[in-house]
């Protein structure tokens, strides 16, 4: 007999991370359309998914100088494969001379905001997302309202009320960058610069490492509460704080993976559980968080949505920074050949840079394809 408990478990958190994917490739690529219609370049295609077509709209707005045997309007498809999308422009692949709507014809500049549009916007939706989130929830701010006896803080002397702006040199805006400076000491001495009633205090204190394998210096943060959560007698989160708050946590997400790189690079100490992963690893991922809240029926619902609010945000984010990476068949890679462009004052050959796109695909399929049999070798 078909077990439906299990088919419903299963395919719920599935649908959920489609809807999450779309959500956030549906931004990227609408990020490319609106560029490219404020530049006057027509857009072909405007498709929601890969592969085979199943439904097409046919736009209203028609092209201006249209080409025999070719739709002169937008078309809008939604296509089989619930992954990927894209936003095909004209000329953006072949070279038409002469044509106003040509992606080619639009000056350096124009091209440069219609390739970042797309990463422009996921930022932007993360931004909105963390907003949201925080609004609700609250944050965790690198002020001190705690500290543990006999610990390195306190044997520093930090005191509560404290204000954390600086470890290493490095400025702290937000408790998630403390606690990734912590976990990435690797037990090595920290200089810790605090605000304390206007004064700047610089502390040196070592890290300890506890048998659960995480550095500590012993100290809490302080809560600011949202909607969902405030309670008589706690501090209230304000707009102000949300938005600012919001905006250090999308800087935050989009540097993470340099310093990451930089530290896998020189061999330094990583955050435990840091690692790359596929589309498979994330909703893997997104199953095993609905499969543990919902087994907190009380606050199911509004913990999984919460959740998934958090995981459309990271990868919103993550999705816009991977783009803009100088890598081959990315965005990066069209910045990097329209920036050499600009210098030159005319166009690197579009058959080499077809060729490196090519090349670098190709790569890039490559090293998906290893990471999606790392993952599904990893469920099984």
């Amino acid at each position: 007999m078909i077990n439906i408990a299990g088919a419903v478990n299963t395919a719920i958190p599935i649908l959920i991370f489609i809807l999450i994917l779309g959500l956030v490739v549906f931004v990227h690529e609408l990020g490319h359309f609106l560029m490219a219609r404020r530049a006057g370049i027509f857009v072909e295609e405007f498709a929601l998914g890969m592969g085979p077509k199943l439904v097409t709209f046919r736009g209203k707005k028609k092209s201006s100088s249209p080409i025999e045997g070719q739709e002169d309007v937008t078309l809008y498809t939604l296509r089989v494969l619930p992954l990927g999308g894209f936003c095909k422009m004209r000329g953006m692949e072949d070279n038409i001379p002469d044509d106003p709507e040509a992606f080619n014809n639009k000056s350096v500049f124009d091209r440069i905001l219609v390739i970042v549009g797309g990463a422009a916007m996921n930022f932007l939706l993360a931004v909105i997302l963390f907003f949201i989130l925080t609004f609700l929830t609250g944050y965790l701010v690198p002020v001190v309202s705690g500290v543990q006896e006999d610990r390195p803080a306190q044997e520093a002397g930090i005191q509560v009320g404290d204000r954390i702006t600086h470890i290493n040199g490095s400025r702290v805006s937000l408790w998630d960058n403390f606690l990734f400076m912590l976990e990435t000491s690797g037990g090595r001495p920290m200089d810790v610069r605090v605000n304390r009633n206007g004064e700047r205090i610089n502390l040196t204190m070592t890290p300890v490492q506890d048998a659960d394998g995480v550095f500590r210096i012993g100290i809490h943060s302080t809560f600011r509460a949202g909607s969902l959560t405030y309670e008589p007698g706690d501090e209230r989160a304000t707009i102000v704080g949300t938005l600012g708050t919001s905006l250090d946590m999308i800087s935050f997400h989009i540097r993470t993976p340099f310093r990451m790189l930089a530290r896998f690079v020189t061999r330094q100490p990583l955050p435990e559980g840091a690692e790359v992963v596929s589309i498979v690893g994330i909703g893997a991922q997104v199953t095993e968080i609905y499969q543990a809240t919902m087994a907190r029926p009380q606050y199911a619902i509004r913990t999984t949505v919460l959740m998934m609010l958090n995981l459309a945000a990271i990868i919103s984010a993550a999705i816009g920074t991977m783009n803009l990476l100088p890598i081959p068949a990315l965005d990066g890679a069209r910045l990097v050949f329209l920036v050499i462009e600009g210098i030159r004052r005319k166009p690197v050959s579009p058959e080499r840079e077809g060729t490196v796109h090519m090349v670098g695909f190709i790569i890039l399929l490559a090293l998906i394809a290893v990471l999606v049999l790392r993952d599904i070798v990893r469920l099984i």
